[in-house]
């Protein structure tokens, strides 16, 4: 088996260190414009990441050919920098006092980075600027992912990209792309740019500041919910809602289809099976809760197609943002959004969950499957895109769904008995490791995450990591065959 080449690895987090680092200077501006007292902190943070990962860089960046970087060493490099980024992006909540114990801020930045949203802030309103402007663009570096960034914008990694971009990136996604691995970089981020500029200056028409405006594109397009205000979306007006569940819908599709709409290639697009199932759920889902809210709490029409349309979008993508409290809702219509936190955006999205692909594609088995049970000598192919996948990918699909669920059955039951309640164990376990944010018990749309333990606040991170690397990725550095040389 291969050697694992650790000064490689290390080398390639001291850059993702540094680039960290570079971000953190971005909510000075807010700091020094709000008059904040967040401003040596934040500066201070950025300095000790930028500082930490050059030291780190100089020590290793002799006689590294990037291109060497296999498999192995990517699983290495992007699980440990998503654990990393979130220990130094923890500094500014800490050094400015907004959060008073490294554990909380620890799991705020992991939250924040996995674009899961869930928060222990208790008061966002009386959080520094600037650590609130960092907050939010964690979401945004998290969503399209700090590896891809990297891959887009350092001409020295074209040359063993691939293993890095397999580590960090849905195999569902994979199959979908069919060019080099920088131009997929480069036009993702492009694309995520364009709608980055395009929402803020919606939000700008819709009266919010430049502020807020940029915290909640970054909340919305990063799928991670995080707001400037306490009540989330819905201290905002009607306009303000739609303008989110348009860009919260655009950020759970394949980023890879408007990659092929620019190129007028519609019928790659609007054929594209993922996509119209992740409609159907949309629309099905949201007609169901609409009707309830329309004729059993006495909504009116347009707040009750406004409230369903919104949580369903804002669930499925998992971004998280709030504008009704869906736990006060008729039983029928709450279980509806809970059934959404196993579904998940499509894969290539900024969204967590198992992914609307997954359960496409588990349907079509299962359909194979009794069709086969009825007709013994029938062998029904199971086809994606007109494409017949086959036996092993359908295989590592199950597998995948299975694990999911059985590390979220673990851990709840982990979280039940370190003392917290079923209801509320599982609403923050699934919303961990869907990256979602909001559950059901405790931590339901209106509560936060502060009340847990501290067991709690440290699995729960592990599970954000673990949904947003889609659990592989993390999981196999645990095999002991993986360190062996």
């Amino acid at each position: 088996m291969s050697r694992i080449n650790f000064k490689l690895v290390f080398n390639i987090i001291a850059i993702l260190l540094m680039i960290e680092g570079i971000f953190m200077i971005f909510p000075i501006i807010f700091s020094l414009y709000y008059k904040e007292n967040d401003f040596y902190p934040i500066l201070i943070s950025a300095f000790i990441t930028l500082g930490f990962g050059a030291i780190l860089f100089i020590f290793t960046h002799k006689n590294i050919d990037y291109s060497t970087t296999g498999i192995k060493e990517s699983y290495i490099i992007v699980s440990f920098t998503w654990i990393l980024i979130g220990i130094f992006g923890s500094l500014p909540f800490i050094l400015s006092g907004a959060v008073t114990n490294f554990i909380d801020a620890f799991f705020e930045c992991v939250s924040g980075f996995t674009t899961t949203g869930a928060s222990i802030l208790t008061d966002i309103e009386v959080v520094p600027k600037g650590v609130l402007f960092w907050r939010s663009l964690t979401h945004w570096i998290g969503g399209m992912g700090i590896i891809v960034l990297i891959l887009a914008i350092l001409p020295m990694f074209k040359k063993g990209s691939t293993s890095l971009f397999s580590a960090e990136v849905s195999d569902v996604t994979k199959e979908k792309i069919h060019a080099r691995v920088i131009n997929v970089a480069n036009r993702l981020w492009i694309i995520y740019l364009v709608m980055s500029v395009i929402m803020v200056i919606l939000l700008l028409l819709g009266g919010m500041n430049i502020f807020e405006s940029l915290c909640h594109m970054f909340g919305t397009l990063g799928t991670g919910g995080y707001s400037t205000k306490n009540s989330s979306i819905a201290a905002y007006s009607p306009y303000i809602q739609y303008v989110v569940i348009i860009f919260m819908f655009l950020s759970g599709i394949n980023f890879s289809l408007y990659y092929f709409f620019i190129k007028k290639n519609f019928k790659r697009v609007f054929l594209n099976e993922e996509l119209i199932f992740y409609s159907v759920i949309t629309i099905i889902s949201s007609f169901a809760i609409f009707i309830i809210l329309y004729t059993k709490q006495n909504y009116h029409l347009e707040e009750a197609f406004r409230h369903s349309l919104f949580q369903v979008v804002s669930i499925l993508t998992t971004t998280g943002y709030i504008t009704d409290n869906y736990l006060n809702w008729p039983v029928f219509a709450w279980l509806i959004i809970v059934a959404l936190f196993f579904v998940g955006g499509c894969a290539g999205s900024t969204g967590g969950g198992i992914k609307v692909i997954r359960h496409l594609i588990f349907f079509k088995f299962l359909i194979a499957y009794l069709k086969k049970m009825r007709f013994v000598h029938t062998e029904t192919p199971i086809k994606y895109n007109g494409q017949i996948l086959d036996r092993q990918t359908v295989q590592n699909i199950i597998f995948f769904i299975f694990i999911y669920l059985l590390v979220s059955a673990i851990s709840i039951f982990a979280m039940v008995l370190s003392g917290i309640d079923i209801q509320t164990s599982f609403g923050a376990v699934m919303s961990s490791i869907g990256c979602i944010g909001p559950g059901i018990g405790t931590v339901g749309p209106v509560d936060n995450y502060a009340h847990l333990n501290d067991f709690c606040k440290i699995l729960l991170p592990i599970l954000m990591i673990l949904g947003r690397l889609e659990i592989y990725t993390f999981l196999v550095l645990l095999v002991p065959n993986f360190w062996r040389t």
